[in-house]
C-alpha cells in the first residue's frame, strides 16, 4: 500500500503475496502483475545456494518445489496480468519480453 505512491517502479513481492486477494487487489490498482514462471528444476538450480527462502528450508528438491507450485498455481494465474516463462532466458531477454507485453 505504501508503494502505491510511487510511479514507474518495479516491485518484487514474495511468492506468498499473491495468495491473498487483498494484496492482489492493491497491486492491480497502479500497474500490472507479472508472473515469472520456471520449471521446478530451474527453480531448484536458482535457489539451491540460497538460505533466504523459509518455505524451502530443508525442502530443496524438485518434488517439493513442484508440489508447492501446484498448490499456488491457480492463485498465481488468477492474479497475473502477464505471464513470462523464464527458463533458459537471460535477465535482459525477460525484461524485453515484459516491456513488450506491457506496451501491447
Amino acid at each position: 500500500i505504501e508503494l502505491q505512491k510511487t510511479s514507474r517502479t518495479i516491485i518484487s513481492c514474495g511468492g506468498g503475496a499473491a495468495m491473498r486477494s487483498q494484496n492482489v487487489s492493491e497491486m492491480k490498482k497502479n500497474g500490472y502483475v507479472v508472473l515469472l514462471t520456471a520449471t521446478p528444476k530451474t527453480i531448484l538450480e536458482r535457489v539451491k545456494e540460497n538460505d533466504d527462502r523459509p518455505l524451502l528450508k530443508n525442502h530443496k528438491n524438485v518434488e517439493y518445489i513442484a508440489e508447492l507450485m501446484e498448490k499456488r498455481r491457480e492463485a498465481y494465474e488468477a492474479a497475473a496480468d502477464i505471464v513470462i516463462a523464464t527458463d533458459g532466458k537471460s535477465v535482459y531477454d525477460i525484461c524485453e519480453e515484459i516491456i513488450t507485453k506491457v506496451n501491447q
